[in-house]
């Protein structure tokens, strides 16, 4: 049996105790980082040993992990047979013919989400070799929750590009989309990143960066993307960080329960930008949009 197992973000408190019971009995534990599997493993007093599975050598590896789970787990059987009552035999014979007890691990978070392990996952299934999955901290939900913006609908993207015309394009084929976007990026190119987006989004667009979460020094920064860039590029950012971009909520019509009859009723009471405030404090449209709506003409 293989194992996915999802590791703490950044404080090792938030590891599950079902993660910790399979990493006791596993017979192998590959690791993106053998250093920082060493830490949890020190904290929980887990007496094993990692063996590193990285993007570099994630195609080699896969190969001896498929090979190590189908092999049976190494048992003297013999020893069992004279020294143990038949039940427990038994057992022990059941478990050499099911194989070893394999997990893999991330740097940090789930495995595959912009981590090593697609390649292994895939090849679990061409070979029939079962697999399942410990879940548990995850960068990318930890994001969405903090942000505030909608989470019934969004896309992850995982790391954006170096470059600026990749990162440009990335941008431009996702500014009408109404799901909120969640990026990876680091923190030497987060102004660089932020200025380029700045191009592109409309002047209204919200994002939300989440650094460091759930260590001593968390902090989420929201606002516009120019307040946003205004706020960090004065400063030396650190740490892991996830970028979110509210969805595109620019409609050139609003969208819910409002026609030609209610904006003639509502502008013979007041403006139009003092009807646009109040309606967009009702249907959290977009004011702009519904100013737009009020005075355009039927």
């Amino acid at each position: 049996m293989i194992y996915l197992i999802c590791t703490p973000i950044g404080n090792l408190n938030d590891i599950s105790l079902r993660s910790i019971e399979i990493l006791n009995s596993s017979d192998l534990i590959y690791a993106e980082d053998t250093r920082k599997a060493q830490k949890i493993f020190d904290k929980y007093k887990i007496d094993k040993k990692s063996f590193s599975f990285n993007d570099h050598n994630e195609r080699s590896k896969t190969k001896s992990i498929i090979k190590e789970a189908r092999a049976g787990k190494e048992t003297d059987l013999t020893f069992t047979i004279k020294r143990e009552d038949l039940s427990k035999t038994k057992k022990i014979i059941k478990e050499a013919k099911a194989g070893k007890t394999i997990s893999l691990i991330s740097d940090a978070g789930a495995p595959l989400i912009s981590d090593p392990g697609y390649i292994l996952v895939n090849e679990c299934i061409r070979e029939n070799i079962e697999y399942s999955v410990i879940p548990g901290p995850s960068s990318v939900i930890n994001s969405l929750l903090l942000s505030g913006f909608p989470i019934n609908k969004f896309m992850f993207l995982g790391f954006l590009p170096r470059k600026d015309s990749e990162r440009k394009k990335v941008f431009e084929n996702n500014i009408k989309n109404d799901a909120t976007l969640v990026f990876f990026e680091s923190p030497k190119r987060l102004v660089k990143t932020l200025s380029v987006m700045q191009k592109i989004y409309p002047s209204h667009r919200r994002a939300v960066i989440c650094r460091e979460m759930t260590k001593k020094h968390e902090e989420v920064i929201r606002g516009s993307i120019s307040e946003i860039l205004s706020k960090v590029s004065s400063r030396d950012i650190k740490g892991e960080i996830c970028l979110v971009i509210e969805g595109d909520k620019d409609l050139t019509e609003p969208s819910i329960d409002l026609d030609n009859e209610i904006k003639d009723l509502i502008l013979r009471k007041m403006s139009p930008s003092e009807a646009a405030k109040l309606l967009s404090s009702i249907t959290q449209q977009n004011k702009r949009d519904l100013y737009k709506w009020l005075t355009k003409k039927s």
